[in-house]
């Protein structure tokens, strides 16, 4: 097969780099020319293919901006802390990173990269001299899915910057002076607009849902619709709908970049694009599962819970990274054997705070600061977890918890998932997962692990779920109950993402729970809970204003101890910093300097 080289204008914005490799005039038989790229389908679906290569592979946060668009999300969050100190979210959590950082410049260029690389490819397609096989416009089909990128990649930018600049549909040329794209910030609801107008564009030209197996993983209409319910909520949430605290985020010739007047109806946008994708697409469903030993309500819902994130393409999975690599996050999240061998021996950079542990709900479905839910934090119990094969004595604060906290969390004396291990944790001073027994960083910080989305060891390239149903309805819960409290869905909804997950749902009749006083806090509880561990939680404290109380502080148990001395005992273990200023990343400081028009976000 010949080597082809392909060339895509990926300009990096405003990065002083306008100029990039030109093919030569003459070349030999092992390489294309930039016309020559495009004129075949085989090259074409390389080049769209590395239009897709710029979504973001989460598995991958561990390293996060090394040369890929993964972030820091978890361990930015209250959701865990990493140990290993080249984590660029232990930047982001002591306050050491600015306007500078090679982590802030790198995201920024590699969305405009894909953006410029869309527009690329949208306006050289059409060379394709056979992209029309068997009935199939392919030219049409591929120049969508890279318009609904380059929209998807704006979002991205936009949940992450604020406001940005917005290039148009056209790619910029690589000789283009810098004069001519000098373009100031489009404002936060001009961004909204153009990439929903976008994504709505790009939709009218793709199937509904995959139709083969190798559909599975692209672009279609209920991706597209699924990531404009994510826009549309963004855009109605505190953080950019009438946020004061940007009152002198303004361009230079005094527009506004992000409205100061609260408009509700952004928030009924937002429901009823949610509320239209349950209904366009009644083939989503959320993911059930029987136990195969012990079926129960309870035990159903654990393997359910369990196994829809890791089971390719099931049911409720809208879009998916094809063959992610979870090697890193699976090492991340093992828990440090030091007499443990082969495949059992991991790492446990990633360790999950006891805020999130205390968010979980009880097995009655209540909170664990309802006096009357049966939380203790004192005391042991025999207790077996649902997928262990044996009765342990477990402190009180893991027993009879709801099924979502077994599939999220390894405490000590949990059994370890794979069944064919004999291997107990225990992070204890000198237990086989603990600090004392090993001499590196491989250790947890908080006395727990996150254990969500971890499958057996030695697992490979598998999907990673990008985005699925449950987030769906709990958009919709959210986004309605902000446009009308007592619009009877937002308890429908929120109801069913709870039955799925085996506890008590809301509600007047036998057997529930009252219907919670306040809310949008039981809304953004569920959510927590159901999406820990998803990049979900670092984006949703900032949208909804609330980083500055959730995100200073990570407490976990003295491991430091023993169960005799102290261990635990719940215990602050990481200060973290946290500024009105953070809720938005930088604009890149190199970008600013060369183009004046580009302000910077307020603070910075």
């Amino acid at each position: 097969m010949k080597k082809i080289y392909i060339y895509i204008l990926a300009v990096l914005f405003l990065s002083g780099n306008y100029g990039c490799k030109k093919f030569l005039n003459q070349v030999p038989d092992d390489r294309l020319t930039f016309d020559e790229s495009f004129a075949t389908k085989s090259t074409v679906d390389r080049l769209l293919a590395n239009v897709y290569s710029t979504l973001p592979d989460e598995m991958q946060q561990r390293f996060p901006a090394n040369g890929y668009t993964a972030g820091p999300w978890t361990g930015a969050s209250d959701e865990a802390d990493y140990t290993l100190p080249s984590s660029f979210s232990n930047n982001l959590n002591s306050g050491n990173w600015d306007a500078t950082t090679g982590q802030v410049n790198t995201i920024w260029q590699l969305y405009y990269r894909g953006i410029q690389a869309s527009s690329n490819f949208i306006a050289n397609i059409d060379k394709c001299t056979d992209c029309n096989i068997s009935g199939t416009d392919y030219i049409n089909r591929y120049k969508n899915e890279a318009r609904a990128l380059r929209a998807i990649y704006y979002y991205y930018l936009l949940r992450q910057y604020g406001p940005v600049v917005l290039l148009g549909n056209n790619p910029i040329p690589a000789d283009a002076p810098i004069e001519t794209i000098s373009i100031p910030r489009s404002s936060f609801d001009e961004c909204v607009d153009y990439i929903v107008t976008e994504l709505d564009a790009a939709a009218e030209g793709l199937p509904a849902l995959p139709s083969a197996n190798e559909d599975y993983g692209r672009i279609n209409k209920a991706v597209i619709h699924a990531y404009k319910v994510q826009v549309l909520l963004t855009a109605a949430s505190p953080l950019f709908n009438g946020n004061t605290d940007y009152a002198t985020l303004v361009n230079k010739d005094g527009k506004q970049l992000i409205s100061q007047t609260y408009s509700v109806a952004k928030w009924s946008r937002a429901a009823a694009a949610a509320k239209s994708f349950i209904t366009t697409y009644p083939n989503f469903i959320l993911f059930k599962k029987v136990h195969p030993t012990a079926p129960s309500v309870f035990n159903n819902a654990f393997v359910a819970c369990r196994d829809v994130m890791l089971t390719d393409w099931n049911t409720e999975v809208i879009l998916a990274k094809p063959n992610a690599d979870v090697t890193n996050l699976q090492y991340n999240m093992t828990p440090n054997h030091s007499n443990g061998s082969g495949s059992d021996k991991g790492g446990s950079f990633l360790s999950a705070s006891h805020q999130l542990v205390e968010a979980y709900f009880m097995a009655n479905g209540k909170p664990t600061d309802d006096n009357s839910s049966g939380y203790t934090r004192t005391g042991f119990t025999n207790f077996q977890a649902p997928d262990d094969n044996a009765v342990r004595s477990v402190h009180n604060m893991y027993v009879n918890r709801e099924p979502r906290f077994y599939v999220g969390i390894t405490y000590t004396n949990r059994k370890w998932i794979n069944p064919n291990t004999t291997l107990v944790t225990n992070f204890e001073f000198n237990g086989n997962a603990g600090r004392g027994g090993i001499s590196n960083n491989d250790y947890s910080s908080t006395g727990y692990t996150q254990r969500k989305n971890r499958g057996l060891s030695g697992d490979g390239g598998r999907t990673a779920i990008m985005i699925r149903l449950a987030e769906i309805y709990l958009d919709y819960a959210e986004a309605a109950y902000e446009a009308n409290p007592a619009d009877p869905d937002v308890l429908i909804y929120l109801n069913l993402i709870r039955e799925r997950a085996g506890i008590p749902q809301y509600g007047s009749a036998a057997g529930m729970l009252p219907v919670p006083t306040d809310m949008r806090d039981a809304i953004r509880r569920e959510r927590r809970i159901e999406l820990a561990f998803e990049s979900h939680r670092y984006f949703d404290t900032r949208r909804w204003k609330i980083a500055e109380t959730t995100d200073r502080t990570i407490l976990g148990l003295d491991i430091g101890r023993n169960a005799a001395t102290g261990f635990y005992t719940i215990v602050q273990q990481e200060s973290r910093v946290f500024e009105k200023k953070h809720y938005l990343w930088p604009i890149p400081n190199g970008e600013v300097q060369k183009v004046p028009l580009v302000i910077q976000n307020t603070g910075w």
